[in-house]
């Protein structure tokens, strides 16, 4: 019982877990077009590759640069994809809301616990997703890589969380659906819930809280 005590605060991930991500639309792109998995370029920080995790991403997630640069050096190397303003709008058109996880949001929220969104993500696709959706009035912070300049699974970017939290490790709740970030936050001593859909969520968080 003690341990349910001592969770006070909730840490989300965004993509793949409120919203379906970038990852799901490169890999259907990637799939259209016919382009072979062997030109993908690995980034460090996910075991998926798709023509969008470009090197460039990082920067783009990163805040270093643009929207539009970042769309001309995937276009650059996979042109078959279309004009940039398409593939512009395409990848805005494919963020929709992951089904069930609002309402355990809402629920928690409203059973007291303090909420933390920790996304690595674009300056511009959280403008767009923060008008479209309003997800951004569910969490009391919020920490985006683009301004941190920082990005999970860095130790510091969980850091920078605790500190907006005023809370300790043990105090947290970790919640995402990649397993390297889950690890990273877990050395801290942040407890982890790796998100594989709503269902599994409710029943894990019921586990770890209680009834909350």
């Amino acid at each position: 019982m003690e341990s349910k005590k001592q969770i006070k605060n909730i840490i989300f991930d965004l993509s793949d877990v409120l919203l379906t991500g970038i990852k799901d639309t490169g890999v259907a792109l990637g799939e259209k077009h016919k382009i072979e998995k062997g030109s993908y370029n690995q980034v460090w920080w996910t075991k998926t590759t798709t023509p969008l995790l470009t090197p460039l991403v990082e920067e783009l997630f990163h805040g270093n640069v643009s929207e539009d640069e970042y769309i001309e050096d995937v276009l650059e190397k996979y042109p078959q994809m279309g004009t940039k303003e398409w593939l512009k709008t395409h990848i805005r058109e494919n963020f929709t809301e992951v089904k069930g996880t609002r309402e355990i949001i809402l629920k928690l929220k409203n059973s007291g616990y303090k909420l933390a969104l920790l996304s690595v993500h674009a300056k511009e696709w959280i403008d767009y997703c923060e008008e479209k959706f309003n997800f951004h009035e569910l969490f009391d912070i919020r920490s985006y890589s683009y301004n941190a300049k920082v990005s999970k699974p860095n130790p510091i970017s969980f850091q920078n969380v605790l500190k907006q939290l005023d809370a300790s490790p043990e105090e947290c709740l970790f919640i995402d659906d990649s397993e390297i970030n889950i690890k990273a936050a877990e050395k801290l001593g942040i407890k982890g819930i790796l998100f594989t859909n709503a269902d599994n969520l409710g029943n894990n968080l019921f586990e770890i809280l209680g009834n909350f």
